[in-house]
C-alpha cells in the first residue's frame, strides 16, 4: 500500500507539473499521455483522482475532456486549515496524514516526524491511553466501536473529545480518521458555572433580604425563604396564590417599573389588612409596612424585552416610624426655638444646597420654605445691600474650609419690612459631603431695645450652643403618678456628661428618684405650672446633686406637643463663679437651690 501511495504521489506531481507548463491553456488527455509517455487509460485514471481531490479542474470541449490546474483550494489544504485536529491512519495504524491543528493541539514540534510512523509508538497525549488504543483496534478489526470518546490525559490534566470513523481512500485504501478537540476550557467553564449556580442558590436562600421572581403579569415564579419571613407568611403556598401586584399597595408603580424594564431602587408599601381582607392571605403582620426595594429585569439574552423580573427587599417599617417620631419631636423642639433651623450640605463634587428648613420660615422671615431646593438662593437675595458682601464672603469661606459659621445681618422681607437675624451652624463631615446643622435667630428686639439685650443674648447663646454640635444638654421627661414624679424619656450626650452618668443609665429612670435633691416644692410647682399653662419658663441655676463635682445648671423648660417636658440645660458654673458676684435675685435663687 505504501508503494502504491508513492507511485500516486509521483504521478500526481508529474501531471500537475505538466499542466502548469501549459497554463493558461487547457490540456487534453491525449497530450498528457503522450508527453508523460503513459497510456491514455492510465492518464485518465489519475486525472479522475486529481479531479476528485480538487487538484485539477475539467472542462468539456465537444467529446473531449480538457484539464488545467485547479483554482480551488485542494482538499488537503482545506483539511490542514480546519480548527479540529485530524489524523488519518492506514490499515496498519501508521500515520498517513495529520493537519496543522493536530500538531498544535498536542503541542508537538513542527519538525516532529509523524507521517509513516506507527501511531502507538509515538507516545502522544490521549492516544497513549489503553482505552483509546483498544477502540482504534476494534475499528481496524471491523468490530463494534465507540464513535466518540471523552477522556482526560493524566499527564497534562487536559480533557479531549475524539470522534472515530473508518474511511476509504481512492489511493491508500482503507484507513481510520480520528478528529480531536481539546475541551479543557469548556469543561472548566462548565465546572465554574455549576459552582456559580450552587453559590447563587446558597445566596438566594441565605440572604436575609426577601427575593421574589415574578412574571410581567404579576405571577410569582419563585421566592426565597426570607421573603416569607419579611412578609409574615407561614408557607410557600401563601406566596404562590397571590400576585406581586397584591403585595404592593400601589399597583401602578410596579407596572411602570415593568414597562420601563430597567434596574432601579425604590420604596414600596404593603397593606397587610387589605391583603388579608381581599386575598385571604393570613400574614402574621398587620397594618402598613414599608420596604426598600431593588428592582431588576431578568434578561435571558440581549434581544427583546424582559419577561421576568425580580425584587430584593427589606422591611424598613421600624425605621420609617422612628423617623416620623423623630420629626415630630424635632418639630416640637424647633417650634419653641426663637428662630428657624435648617440643614445645609456641600458635596465633594461641588454641589451644594438645602436638605431641610423649618416651616416657620414663612412666619419669621416671610419666605416660603417650598421649594427647598432654591430656598437658600431666595434667602440670600433678601440680605440687605450693606451686608451682602460679608454674607457672600462668609458663606463661601465656610463652605470652602468646612468650618463653623456665624453671621449677623439685616434681612429684607419679600412682603416688606426688615428684621435683624443671626445665623449659626456647625459642620458634620459625612462620607462624601459636609452637612451644616444650623439656626437663623431673629435678633431684631436685641438690636432695637437695649433693655431686652440680656434676655435675647441668653436665648441666643443657649440655642447657638445647642446647634453647635449640641454643646448643651436637653432632657425630655413625662409626668407619672399624677405629676408626683417624671419619667426620663430621652437625654443627649451633653446632659449625661453634666449629670455625671451615662445616657443609658438616665433613660427610663424617674427624675426625683434618681435626683432626690431636685424634689422641692418650688420645682414641683414650676413643672406643674408649665404643664398647665404650656408657657416656657427659665429656671434659676441649680445642682442635680448637692455635690461639689456637680455643676450649676440653668434651665429653659417648655412643654412639647406630645405632653412631655423638655429642659434646655446650660452649665453656668464658670459664668457665676460663686454666689458673691451674682445679682441679688440670682444669688437668692442659688442659695435656695444649695440649701433646699
Amino acid at each position: 500500500m505504501t508503494d502504491d501511495a508513492t507511485t500516486y504521489q509521483e504521478m500526481r506531481d508529474r501531471i500537475l507539473g505538466l499542466l502548469q507548463q501549459h497554463v493558461p491553456r487547457a490540456v487534453p488527455i491525449q497530450t498528457i499521455a503522450r508527453e508523460l509517455e503513459i497510456d491514455r487509460r492510465t492518464a485518465a485514471k489519475y486525472l479522475d483522482f486529481l479531479a476528485l481531490s480538487g487538484d485539477v479542474s475539467m472542462e468539456r470541449f465537444g467529446p473531449k475532456k480538457l484539464y488545467r490546474p485547479s483554482k480551488r483550494l485542494p482538499l488537503l489544504e482545506i483539511v490542514n486549515h480546519l480548527p479540529v485536529a485530524l489524523v488519518i491512519l492506514d490499515a496498519d495504524l501508521q500515520v498517513n496524514m495529520v493537519n496543522a491543528s493536530f500538531v498544535a493541539t498536542l503541542g508537538l514540534h513542527p519538525g516532529h516526524t509523524l507521517v509513516g510512523a506507527p501511531l502507538f509508538d509515538l507516545n502522544l497525549p490521549f492516544f497513549s491511553d489503553p482505552a483509546v488504543q483498544r477502540n482504534i483496534e476494534r475499528i481496524r478489526r471491523s468490530e463494534i466501536y465507540l464513535d466518540k470518546m471523552q477522556m482526560m490525559d493524566e499527564r497534562t490534566d487536559r480533557v479531549f473529545l475524539a470522534a472515530f470513523a473508518p474511511i476509504v481512500s481512492p489511493t491508500a485504501g482503507e484507513g481510520i480518521m480520528v478528529s480531536l478537540q481539546d475541551i479543557t476550557a469548556v469543561k472548566n467553564a462548565e465546572t465554574d458555572l455549576k459552582d456559580s449556580e450552587k453559590k447563587m442558590a446558597t445566596l438566594f436562600e441565605s440572604v436575609p433580604s426577601g427575593i421574589i421572581l415574578f412574571a410581567a403579569d404579576g405571577a410569582i415564579l419563585n421566592a426565597n425563604h426570607a421573603s416569607l419571613q419579611v412578609l409574615g407568611l407561614r408557607t410557600p403556598a401563601d406566596m404562590r396564590i397571590t400576585s406581586i401586584f397584591d403585595i404592593a399597595c400601589y399597583r401602578t408603580k410596579l407596572e411602570l417599573l415593568i414597562r420601563e424594564g430597567r434596574a432601579t431602587e425604590t420604596e414600596l408599601a404593603c397593606d397587610f389588612e387589605r391583603l388579608r381582607r381581599e386575598q385571604g392571605i393570613q400574614s402574621t403582620k398587620s397594618g402598613i409596612a414599608y420596604f426598600d426595594v431593588a428592582f431588576t429585569p431578568v434578561l435571558h439574552d440581549s434581544r427583546g424585552a424582559a419577561k421576568e423580573f425580580a425584587i430584593l427587599f427589606k422591611d424598613i417599617t421600624a425605621k420609617r416610624r422612628a423617623e416620623k417620631e423623630l420629626k415630630e419631636r424635632l418639630a416640637g423642639v424647633s417650634s419653641n426655638l426663637p428662630g428657624i433651623i435648617y440643614q445645609f450640605y456641600a458635596r465633594d463634587t461641588g454641589e451644594w444646597g438645602i436638605y431641610y428648613v423649618d416651616a416657620r420660615s414663612a412666619d419669621i422671615f416671610g419666605l416660603n420654605p417650598w421649594p427647598v431646593r432654591d430656598w437658600f438662593q431666595r434667602f440670600s437675595a433678601c440680605i440687605a445691600p450693606e451686608d451682602r458682601d460679608w454674607w457672600d464672603e462668609s458663606t463661601h469661606e465656610t463652605v470652602h474650609r468646612r468650618v463653623p459659621w456665624d453671621f449677623e445681618g439685616k434681612f429684607l422681607k419679600p412682603s416688606g419690612g426688615e428684621i435683624y437675624f443671626r445665623g449659626i451652624s456647625q459642620p458634620v463631615r459625612l462620607e462624601h459631603e459636609t452637612v451644616w446643622n444650623g439656626i437663623f435667630l431673629d435678633i431684631t428686639d436685641r438690636k432695637m431695645a437695649e433693655e431686652a439685650l440680656q434676655q435675647s443674648h441668653f436665648l441666643e447663646t443657649r440655642y447657638r450652643s445647642f446647634f453647635e454640635d449640641t454643646c448643651n444638654g436637653i432632657l425630655i421627661y413625662e409626668p407619672v403618678d399624677e405629676g408626683r414624679d417624671y419619667l426620663i424619656t430621652d437625654a443627649n450626650r451633653v446632659t449625661a456628661n453634666l449629670l455625671r452618668t451615662n445616657r443609658a443609665d438616665l433613660v427610663g429612670k424617674r427624675l426625683f428618684e434618681e435626683f432626690p435633691d431636685l424634689s422641692t416644692p418650688e420645682i414641683h410647682a414650676l413643672l406643674l405650672r408649665i404643664l398647665t399653662t404650656e408657657r416656657p419658663e427659665a429656671v434659676a441655676p441649680l445642682r442635680y446633686r448637692e455635690r461639689d463635682d456637680f455643676p450649676l445648671i440653668s434651665h429653659y423648660v417648655f412643654k412639647l406637643p406630645s405632653g412631655e417636658l423638655a429642659s434646655f440645660m446650660i452649665d453656668v458654673s464658670e459664668v457665676l463663679e460663686g454666689a458673691e458676684g451674682l445679682p441679688p435675685a440670682v444669688k437668692d435663687a442659688t442659695n435656695r437651690s444649695n440649701c433646699d
